[in-house]
């Protein structure tokens, strides 16, 4: 399948957390929209708690930059709560009204997709924090209807820099934790039980380095992350667990998306040692394993560590057949919202 990829310009200044037809969440800042067709005005649904002088100060966007303050995850629950993640926080939008989770053992991030929901509709996620200390590293378990975190797993003390991503296969049945970031930190593990016991399918260098992971009937598929290595798009066989290049991609991969047999890949333009354009790309790997750049952005001229990566963002979760919106962070084109389109 072919694809076109646009410039939504009514969108701009507001991130598509969640998508399908009908039924859209999305983000500007601290607030939470809702729309049926994404044309504005959008209704307004909740505020997420947070102090005055950040909600003022990112009233300007270079400092909603530096502050990270933004959503990262928004993911419609049963009973009709929603749950958040934002900034350093993790709570519920329930009847309006934004509150934070009791059980976090200390404010964390969490990358954006990197939260898995199970077939029981508990939702997994890992911290995201620096620990140049490499000291222990926790994922949590959210139940449906609770106003508390349960702490799942434990990574002991000089066992991994922190956790990139929780993700579910529903072909298991099974969560995978993605972790980094050092060489023998790299790590995609599986387990079937609720994270009380873990297995590797691989794990050691930097081609295990990775950010977000696909999952089809019979393989898997996931780019690296790769600072000091040249990055490639992976995939990997159930049940053999033999490992395929599908090409070499230009920077480190953070994000990736599904739609019907098309994968998309997103590079991210941080400048790293392994990156040969500072640029953040958009990759497709069709039906037949090709791979290939759609589209890229160049870094914009602002300090990546302190304002941000050039980075492009896909909603948590995409259920629209033949489209995907993606928001830009840290390029030329910060703040806007593009969208790619299955050719007619």
């Amino acid at each position: 399948m072919n694809w076109t990829v646009e410039n939504v310009p009514e969108l701009k200044g507001y991130t598509i957390e969640w998508a399908e037809t009908g039924n859209y969440f999305l983000s500007r800042r601290n607030a939470l929209y809702h729309s049926e067709n994404l044309k504005p005005p959008f209704k307004k649904i909740a505020v997420i708690d947070a102090p005055f002088w950040k909600q003022a100060a990112s009233s300007i966007r270079l400092a909603q930059r530096l502050l990270r303050f933004q959503v990262t995850n928004v993911i419609p629950l049963e009973n009709g709560d929603l749950f958040i993640t934002f900034d350093k926080s993790v709570g519920i939008i329930r009847n309006g009204k934004h509150q934070e989770l009791k059980g976090l053992s200390r404010p964390c991030r969490v990358l954006r997709a990197a939260c898995a929901r199970d077939e029981s509709g508990d939702i997994y996620f890992g911290e995201y924090l620096a620990n140049d200390e490499r000291g222990e590293m926790r994922i949590y378990r959210y139940k449906q209807g609770s106003d508390t975190l349960v702490t799942a797993y434990i990574f002991p003390k000089d066992s991994i820099k922190h956790i990139h991503g929780i993700y579910f296969d529903k072909f298991t049945k099974s969560l995978f934790c993605l972790t980094g970031d050092d060489e023998k930190e790299c790590r995609i593990l599986r387990s079937f039980d609720g994270f009380q016991t873990m297995e590797a399918i691989g794990e050691g260098d930097e081609t295990w380095r990775a950010v977000s992971i696909l999952f089809d009937e019979k393989s898997y598929f996931y780019g690296m992350d790769a600072e000091f290595r040249a990055n490639h798009i992976y995939k990997l066989d159930r049940e053999s667990l033999e490992r395929k290049s599908l090409g070499e991609v230009n920077g480190t991969v953070f994000y990736s998306k599904q739609i019907a047999e098309s994968l998309f890949f997103t590079t991210t333009a941080e400048n790293a040692p392994s990156q040969t354009e500072n640029v953040a790309a958009l990759w497709q790997v069709d039906e037949n394993d090709r791979l290939q750049k759609l589209i890229s952005f160049e870094k914009d001229s602002w300090h990546p560590t302190l304002f941000q990566f050039g980075t492009i963002h896909f909603p948590y979760q995409n259920n629209l057949e033949n489209e995907l919106y993606f928001h830009l962070v840290g390029v030329k084109e910060d703040n806007q919202t593009f969208r790619i389109k299955a050719k007619n």
